[in-house]
């Protein structure tokens, strides 16, 4: 019988500027002809609208690589 799972190791996080909401819509405040709002989209600057960051290793006390 198999046991769980091992954790799998990512190498991606949850983008800590806008927390996996990485596109936001904005109305502008003008009308098309047709009455429709102008929406604006904006990306989120630190992750560029993918909504994850990779992982940077981090250095411990005794300079050794750990990935966070």
């Amino acid at each position: 019988m198999p046991g769980p799972n091992p954790a799998t190791i990512t190498t991606t996080r949850i983008c800590p500027n806008c927390d996996g909401f990485a596109t936001a819509v904005v109305p502008a405040g003008i009308r098309h002809r047709d009455g429709t709002r102008v929406l604006l989209r904006v990306d989120c600057g630190t992750c560029h609208g993918a909504g994850t960051v990779s992982l940077r290793p981090r250095l411990t006390t005794a300079d050794v690589e750990v990935a966070a």
